[in-house]
């Protein structure tokens, strides 16, 4: 444990269901404890296991690599502020399909832990275990997204749809396009997209040579034009 925060004040949207009173007092009485993770590997089952958490684990600030590995096969999640983490469910899939999950801090993260105490507590809010909930549900959402972009036959339209989801959640738009500052290499871009790292590789190469990316020194990505929409009107690949 690293010290407590009021929950509604790092994530003001679990409470936008609320009116001015309700919010401010809600804002007041969740306050739950914190867990900072430095850059690099995290044992996440290791904390899970000391700080039991009913609801999750919920990221609010920082960015996470999650990858889900079976075999010799490996995706990729990027996760950010407002993301709630769990535990793989074990009563859902064959064990032979039973991954193994490495996380990765891509820069410090702190998380809030959603304890038994704040769910007695957020019981007098509805709309906030709502607003909880739903976050489960966006990560469901965005993993269907992510099905739909590697339905995408071209690797670098591929690799450029998925730079730009990753702007809608990370990205700020600057004079010189929209900056994307998640530090992910050729490799982990494969994982994310589907693709071999080779391909992934050339893939770059062609959307910097095409000025539709550029690769910044500190791993981040800047992306030139708008969302590349006409990418997704093409038939899935068979």
């Amino acid at each position: 444990m690293h010290g407590s925060v009021r929950v509604l004040e790092v994530d003001p949207d679990l409470g936008q269901g609320l009116d001015a009173p309700d919010f401010a007092l809600a804002e007041r009485e969740l306050v739950v404890p914190t867990i900072s993770i430095e850059r690099g590997r995290w044992d996440a089952a290791a904390t899970w296991a000391a700080a039991p958490t009913e609801l999750g684990m919920l990221l609010f600030d920082g960015v996470l690599a999650r990858d889900v590995i079976v075999g010799k096969r490996a995706s990729l999640e990027v996760l950010g502020p407002g993301d709630l983490v769990r535990p793989w469910p074990t009563d859902r899939h064959a064990a032979a399909l039973s991954p193994e999950l490495r996380f990765d801090a891509l820069e410090p993260v702190r998380f809030a832990l959603l304890d038994a105490a704040f769910a007695v507590k957020a019981a007098r809010w509805p709309s906030v275990l709502g607003q909880v909930t739903g976050r489960v549900m966006g990560r469901a959402t965005s993993a269907s997204l992510r099905l739909l972009i590697h339905q995408v036959v071209r690797i670098d339209d591929r690799v450029l749809l998925s730079l730009w989801g990753l702007a809608e959640r990370f990205g700020r738009v600057t004079p010189d396009g929209v900056l994307v500052p998640v530090p992910i290499n050729h490799t982990m871009m494969a994982r994310f997209v589907g693709a071999q790292r080779p391909t992934v590789s050339q893939a770059v190469g062609e959307l910097v040579k095409r000025g539709d990316v550029v690769r910044l020194d500190d791993g981040g990505w800047l992306l030139k034009g708008s969302f590349p929409t006409h990418l997704l009107d093409g038939a899935p690949s068979a």
